[in-house]
Parts: structure tokens; sequence; C-alpha cells
């Protein structure tokens, strides 16, 4: 895009820990910049952040003001030292806009731009119901717009008071896997499977309550019962990773659940395995299932959030949240008819070329989205720049 219709752009997570809400804002950020715009990250730095990666990235400690930070005393005492940082960068690259990517950094974002005629968008990646009321009261009072992957997300969010002509729902943009080669898939599901013949069923879940884990191993447990050549893998890290590998002791199948810990190797990963299964108590839009669609899994998923926008019958199966028995009878459909799983998984992988997951769609969504809010190039006025 030319000079003349460039944007200054902050993006600000929590945090950039591995994780789906950090890649979709990495990927945008990629291809923004490649369009000639000016991006700039801000956030709690993580595994990607810290090593220099982006020369001009903005240190905030968000973890100190989002959920992970202590007592509310202790979070709103470190509300005023995040936004005196954001609102120095700001000044610095002269942003024109705010993307927050949920509602400490929105926080964070509004009160760093008192007085200041920045507008700010608020992304909503999901949170457990009890918590959807207070986030769209952020959304409302921190906010001129609030976007979300799923629409069934955002109605709750509706129905809690946000106004629906401040909400919008825009895709997450999916780039295709990358070519794995047969033989690396095939070392690496034999590592996992420990030279064993059977099904390997993959989950990239975070080590955390939302993930349902503990359901997870329930599921197991029933299967592994049946189907003994059944390996679960369960690729993330998180602070249930000590009780997690506790609850496959006790459930009799330490030698079935694979803990992976964090993974940098997802395509390969999703072509080792046969089934992707995920027992989340609450999700948004996720896209580890965009991405298990494009290795041509089927996937077992819980009906949370927007998952029931991605997954039915056709392309693997939706259950009901903590419903062991009846996620452990669908697995098992899966293991015992291979046929059955080949033709989910091709569909699966149909449905992941639909336009809605096609990163250039999504990207020049988010594009006219920010050009609309920031307004005509002749009527902006970035935040002066620092001499």
């Amino acid at each position: 895009m030319a000079d003349q219709t460039s944007m200054r752009v902050m993006q600000i997570c929590t945090n950039f820990l591995p994780g789906g809400i950090q890649r979709h804002v990495l990927d945008l950020t990629q291809d923004l910049r490649g369009r000639g715009h000016k991006i700039v990250l801000a956030g709690d730095q993580g595994d990607w952040s810290a090593d220099g990666a982006d020369p001009d990235f903005v240190p905030v400690a968000l973890n100190n003001v989002a959920g992970v930070g202590g007592s509310l005393y202790r979070r709103v005492s470190a509300l005023p030292a995040c936004a005196l940082t954001v609102r120095k960068a700001i000044r610095a690259h002269g942003i024109e806009l705010i993307h927050a990517h949920e509602t400490a950094p929105a926080i964070v974002a509004r009160l760093a731009t008192t007085g200041m005629d920045i507008p700010i968008a608020m992304t909503f990646h999901g949170a457990a119901p009890a918590r959807e009321a207070g986030v769209a009261r952020t959304a409302r009072l921190c906010a001129e717009l609030t976007i979300s992957p799923s629409r069934t997300a955002l109605d709750a969010l509706i129905a809690h008071g946000l106004p629906r002509a401040k909400a919008r729902t825009i895709g997450l943009g999916i780039h295709p896997l990358p070519d794995v080669p047969e033989a690396e898939a095939q070392a690496l599901r034999k590592r996992i499977m420990g030279g064993k013949e059977g099904v390997l069923i993959l989950s990239l879940s975070r080590l955390q309550p939302q993930k349902g884990i503990d359901v997870m191993i329930e599921v197991a447990r029933r299967v592994v019962a049946r189907r003994p050549d059944v390996v679960f893998a369960i690729a993330g890290k998180g602070p249930l990773a000590e009780a997690a590998a506790g609850w496959a002791r006790d459930a009799g199948v330490a030698d079935n659940v694979k803990f992976l810990g964090a993974i940098s190797t997802v395509p390969q990963h999703l072509k080792a395995s046969d089934i992707f299964l995920l027992t989340s108590r609450w999700e948004n839009l996720p896209i580890s299932i965009v991405e298990a669609f494009r290795a041509g899994l089927p996937v077992v998923a819980t009906d949370c959030g927007g998952v029931k926008e991605l997954v039915d019958g056709e392309v693997g199966a939706l259950l009901a949240v903590e419903d062991a028995r009846a996620i452990a009878a669908a697995v098992l459909e899966l293991v015992e008819n291979p046929g059955l799983r080949r033709a989910r998984g091709a569909a699966a992988l149909a449905r992941s070329l639909e336009h809605r997951f096609r990163p250039a769609t999504v990207h020049d969504e988010f594009e006219r989205t920010y050009e609309q809010l920031i307004g005509p190039k002749s009527l902006r006025k970035p935040a002066k720049l620092l001499e």
C-alpha cells in the first residue's frame, strides 16, 4: 500500500507466550507490515519477544494487570506504570490506533490514551461464561469497536449489554501448513507411540482448567480400556502440568498419555497424528481446530463458544462440555473405523479451504476496519512524535 495511506497501529497483548492469540497477532502484524503499515507490538515478553526478534517491541508488564497478577489491589496498582509505558510508546511511534487483545490490554490502552484522540479496538478471544458480563462492560467503556472471530462469542457480549453497533466479527486467517516430509512425520509418530502400532490422538492444549485436561484423562481411561493401542499426545505447558501427570497415573493410563510440553513443530505433530481432540470448558474460535483441518484430521471437540461454528458430524464430532462418556464414544467410533476417519478428515481438509479461513481475506477486513476507525488520511491526528 502507498505511503499516503499507511497507518501506525499498536497491537497490545497481555504476553507473547506461545498460543493461538499470539500466533494470530504475529501473523496479522507480518501481513500488515508487508502492506506498508507501521505496526508496533507491546505486551509482557515471552518466548518469542524475549530474543530480540522485533526491534520495535515495547515491553509492558501486562501480566501484572491481568488475572495472573494477583489481588485486585496489586493489579490496579500496576496500571499506572503500564499505561505510562504505553503512552510514551504511542508518542514515540506516532500511533494512530490501538488494537488491544483482551481486557487488561484494553484497560491499559484506555488509560494510556487519556486526552488523546486515538481510537481503540478490542478483540475478545474468549472467556469463561462467568466473566462475560465483565468483558462486555470493559468493552463498552474502553473500546470504540469490539472484534471477535466467533459470532457466538460476540453474541454473548451483546447479551450482556455491548451495543451491536460497536461489535464486529472478523475471522482468523490460517496459512496452509508447510509440507512435512512423510519420513519426518513417521519418525516423530514412532517416537511418540514408543515404536508400537496403534492410533495417535493429538491435543494442542495449554495445561490449565479451561482446557478440560481432567476430562481428557477420563476420556483416555475409557478409550484405552477398550483399545490399549491408542495413545493420547497432549502438547502444551501450564500450571496443571504436575496435577495432570498425577491424574494420568491414577487413571492407569500413564503409558498411553504423553505430555509433550510446549512444541514448535505443530505441522509435524499434526501430520503424525490420526485424530485431533479438544475437551475445553470454554473457547472462542480455536486456531488449533482449523490447523487440524488443514492437516486433514477429523476433530472431536466440546460444544463451547464458537467451536460449533467449526465442528459438526461431517468433520468429526461435537459433544457436550465435560461429557467424558460421549466424548470417548465419539473417539472410539473414529478409532475403530479407519474409513470413517479418512472421510471426516477429507471433509475437514475441504472445510479448511473455505473463504473465511484465508489469511488475505481476513487481513483485508482488518485493514479496512482500521482505516474506518482512524478515518481519512487528511483528518488523522497521530500522537506527536517525540523529538
